[in-house]
């Protein structure tokens, strides 16, 4: 089984959970890590992906590779033709592995507070690049699945856990925790934590995907969440709480951080699909 974009947070978390029921699991990344069972992969470079495919012959490809940047080509390359190089890759290696690409709750994008618990029939309207190349892969995705590889998405909600991207909010959270920790800072500072959103852990996360992995549907899509919405700054209230600290600490701010445009008020996941998929042996 090959992860690409394995060593990020949810790569490592998942490797770990698969390689804990007896599967065998390269993590592949950007750069080198000297690990076992880690090689070095640049999704962008067709000819370097499709060697690597060839020479590891997977039966089983979670693509969790992808950037979070604003940077229109650069998301373009990654999200989308990394996504497309892949199954090229695998087709004209002549491998029918199963790909599980990872998708993301930004590709919904524009949700209407009734419109609450999203199911994946919703309307996409995204509002950040990342979004937008998101929801391209996965077209792409459901593209390659009818004209015969075996494809499936899962949109991901927001992650809980250690070592996420800065650019999230969870991750800058735990940054300024460490920071706080280290006494170099006094205090955690946030954009405003009305927003309610759909959180769900790294080892959760990592049990749903395996479900989907081992019994969705070719061509389907399904959500990866709680399905429970909580506000952002009950979150943070729950994290700080686990360390015996207090919102006392707390200054929020009037903007979002590092963002701008329509900001989402509410969204929840239906995950009604993917729990009954946990139930299957």
């Amino acid at each position: 089984m090959l992860i690409t974009g394995g060593w990020g947070s949810l790569g490592r978390s998942l490797a770990m959970q698969l390689r804990s029921v007896g599967h065998h699991v390269v993590q592949a990344g950007r750069s080198s890590v000297h690990a076992e069972d880690s090689v070095c992969i640049d999704v962008c470079n067709y000819d370097d992906l499709s060697g690597a495919i060839n020479s590891l012959r997977p039966e089983i490809v979670v693509h969790l590779s992808a950037v979070f940047s604003d940077d229109f080509a650069l998301a373009l390359a990654t999200n989308v033709i990394g996504a497309k190089n892949l199954l090229a890759a695998l087709e004209e290696n002549h491998l029918n592995a199963r790909v599980l690409l990872a998708g993301s709750a930004a590709e919904y994008g524009i949700v209407h507070p009734e419109e609450n618990p999203i199911s994946v029939e919703q309307v996409l309207r995204p509002v950040s690049i990342y979004g937008v190349t998101k929801a391209w892969q996965t077209q792409w995705g459901v593209f390659c699945a009818h004209k015969g590889q075996d494809v499936i998405v899962a949109r991901i909600f927001n992650l809980v856990g250690k070592g996420m991207s800065e650019r999230l909010f969870v991750g800058r959270v735990y940054k300024q925790l460490e920071h706080l920790a280290a006494g170099s800072r006094d205090r955690i500072e946030t954009g405003p934590l009305a927003a309610v959103r759909d959180y769900i852990s790294l080892e959760e996360a990592g049990k749903q995907l395996m479900a989907i992995m081992q019994t969705g549907k070719s061509g389907s899509i399904y959500n990866v969440a709680s399905g429970k919405p909580v506000s952002m700054r009950e979150l943070l209230q729950g994290i700080l709480r686990e360390r015996g600290l207090g919102m006392d600490i707390v200054v929020e701010g009037a903007r979002p951080h590092g963002r701008t445009g329509f900001d989402v008020p509410i969204i929840y996941a239906d995950v009604e699909q993917t729990i009954a998929l946990m139930g299957v042996e």
